[in-house]
């Protein structure tokens, strides 16, 4: 029986079209708008990388949250705080409140299986959405739109930026032992008792930004639309993104307050 041999050249070049989509996660930073006219062939590995990619940053920035006694006991006062509020609200009487508290502290012990287990279904949930959204938007003014789950690859590749400003963020924080510290406006307000809206002002800085602003770009090109389209559609990405979680945000202080 023949055999099919393959040539050397053949070979690499397949095992270059098998690697190649991961080169994306340095070129959305490199040069975003060569990946853009790139064809999206496995959107499905480029969506679990990029999961794994974030949970794993998650994971190790909640690691480094928990070693840190500023951080960790910061943590513990805002949420204990929202806690006793919320309880002595209801007429709950001392000695629940204080089962309450110690299951709040439990809760904050760092175990890498519950982050992680918590982390990555939150992660793969978001970046699928992050994805749509994108999609949406550039369905709007686009009568032959790509597959959905071309544009959601091809978006979450953005989890490269998304991870830079994780790390950065925690190393601000973690060596001047606050969580209160980042480059957003809430390094500059009092939200030492609103966990909620120092989860959505931190959301408000340059990486988030320049994430939404480079994948917003990097859709329209994929689709034939312009540069200045595709800022376009990035920073409407993020004011509507922006504003659901600032409702949310909101409604949560609101609530507890």
């Amino acid at each position: 029986m023949d055999t099919m041999e393959h040539s050397p050249l053949e070979t690499e070049s397949s095992a270059n079209e098998q690697t190649s989509w991961l080169q994306g996660f340095a070129d959305i930073i490199m040069q975003p708008e060569e990946l853009a006219t790139r064809l999206v062939q496995y959107p499905g590995r480029i969506i679990a990388f990029a999961s794994l990619l974030l949970t794993f940053i998650s994971v190790g920035a909640s690691y480094l949250y928990s070693v840190n006694d500023g951080i960790s006991g910061q943590m513990y006062k805002m949420q204990a705080q929202t806690v006793e509020r919320i309880m002595r609200k209801q007429g709950v009487a001392e000695g629940q409140i204080e089962q309450e508290l110690e299951k709040v502290r439990e809760r904050l012990e760092f175990s890498f299986v519950r982050t992680l287990g918590i982390s990555i279904i939150f992660v793969m949930i978001s970046m699928f959405l992050f994805g749509l959204l994108f999609w949406i938007l550039q369905r709007l003014f686009n009568s032959e739109p790509p597959p959905v789950l071309a544009i959601i690859g091809l978006t979450n590749y953005g989890a490269s930026i998304a991870s830079i400003g994780i790390l950065v963020g925690c190393m601000i924080q973690f060596a001047g032992n606050s969580m209160f510290l980042s480059l957003s406006p809430a390094a500059f307000m009092d939200l030492s008792e609103n966990p909620a809206m120092l989860q959505f002002y931190g959301r408000i800085n340059p990486f988030t930004i320049w994430e939404y602003i480079v994948v917003g770009i990097v859709t329209a090109r994929h689709v034939g639309m312009s540069r200045t389209q595709g800022i376009g559609i990035g920073a409407t990405a993020l004011v509507i993104v922006l504003m659901f979680t600032g409702i949310f945000a909101w409604a949560s202080s609101k609530l507890v307050g």
